[in-house]
């Protein structure tokens, strides 16, 4: 186990106002105006990294493992929003995470997300090995 500065009740909050490149782009116009989900992913890793990363041995980072986001209403690019994520819980080099985002109009998404604490230089190696270079 990682030696970590990292406790349960830690949080993060971001605040900001939706723009145009937080939309997706497709064929469809009638959803160009709207917060996507790829935005709100983004976030969320993001924001955990640059909440745990700072807290880990300099030759650790933290990497996602398992990420459920419910969408749950649609955000117009424009508004302000607030994403707060949450250490729920630590077991042995999982970091269990939770978050919500708020709109002006109340909740619209939510979800739970797993980060793992690994060795950056043995995650390359795997990497490396698996891609057989």
């Amino acid at each position: 186990m990682v030696n970590h500065k990292i406790k349960e009740g830690l949080f993060t909050t971001i605040e900001k106002k939706t723009s145009s490149g937080d939309a997706y782009t497709s064929n469809s116009s009638t959803i160009d105006y709207l917060l996507s989900t790829p935005a709100i992913l983004t976030m969320i890793i993001d924001a955990s990294c640059k909440m745990l990363d700072p807290l880990l041995p300099e030759e650790y980072i933290t990497v996602g493992k398992n990420l459920e986001l419910s969408h749950e209403h649609p955000t117009l690019i424009g508004e302000s929003i607030k994403v707060k994520v949450t250490v729920v819980k630590i077991i042995n080099n999982t970091i269990y995470l939770e978050f919500e985002g708020n709109d002006t109009h109340g909740v619209f998404c939510k979800g739970k997300y797993e980060r793992t604490i690994v060795n950056r230089e043995r995650l390359m190696e795997i990497a490396y090995r698996r891609a057989d270079l």
